[in-house]
């Protein structure tokens, strides 16, 4: 109970998303690429150097890094990759000669907002995106690095498009967007456009969700028969 009651807290409006997420993994299994784990897990990072902080708040949203720690990476690193943290801001976007790069599970010039895929899924779309981009203060507003799309298929739950974003194309845009980063000649391309911020999803949204999910997750059992 006390974990639901945490999980009502952080997510808000966006529980029943969350919701349904967790029911496909209990019904289908874990997701084919690897849950998150540990930094100190991973064989690159063995001897990497690792510095402790706790963040900022600058309000109810934003948080920033302390100063000693953004002039420290600002010596020692030309470029900073955001996973797994919330919004930032401050001094540590500008600080790297390169920015601070991340992922957004969609095309920031069509759906900016929380929840990777969920818009495309609930509006028909046939390709979701994923974004490298060097952040700004602007929220899903950054310069791109890098992007690309996958296919939505007819039958796709929530989760297997979030899984597709994950497996088929993250590790290959950090890849070339460090590559065109270290090119002299490469500009990070600033959008002409930005799609539309959603914050959350209105309950008919989260309605259309669920009964989507649910067909195109039976479709997919009848059809593996």
């Amino acid at each position: 109970m006390g974990y639901l009651l945490r999980r009502s807290r952080n997510w808000g409006a966006w529980l029943p998303v969350w919701a349904v997420t967790k029911l496909s993994r209990m019904i289908r299994g874990p997701p084919s690429y690897d849950e998150p784990r540990h930094f100190s897990t991973v064989d690159a990072l063995e001897n990497a150097d690792v510095v402790r902080c706790s963040p900022n708040w600058e309000d109810e949203i934003w948080r920033s890094i302390p100063d000693p720690v953004v002039d420290r990476i600002a010596d020692e690193a030309d470029v900073v990759v955001r996973f797994g943290f919330g919004l930032l801001t401050g001094r540590l976007l500008d600080a790297p000669e390169c920015g601070v790069l991340s992922f957004h599970f969609g095309d920031i010039r069509e759906y900016r907002g929380r929840i990777g895929p969920l818009w495309e899924f609930i509006d028909g779309k046939g390709s979701v995106g994923v974004t490298l981009q060097q952040l700004t203060d602007q929220i899903d507003g950054g310069r791109i690095v890098a992007i690309d799309h996958v296919p939505i298929h007819d039958h796709d739950t929530y989760g297997a498009i979030k899984c597709r974003q994950r497996t088929s194309v993250m590790s290959e845009l950090l890849i070339d967007g460090l590559e065109s980063l270290n090119n002299p000649d490469f500009e990070p391309t600033v959008p002409d456009s930005l799609g539309t911020y959603r914050s959350a999803p209105s309950a008919l949204e989260i309605l259309a969700l669920l009964r989507k999910h649910g067909a195109n997750a039976i479709r997919r059992e009848l059809s593996a028969l």
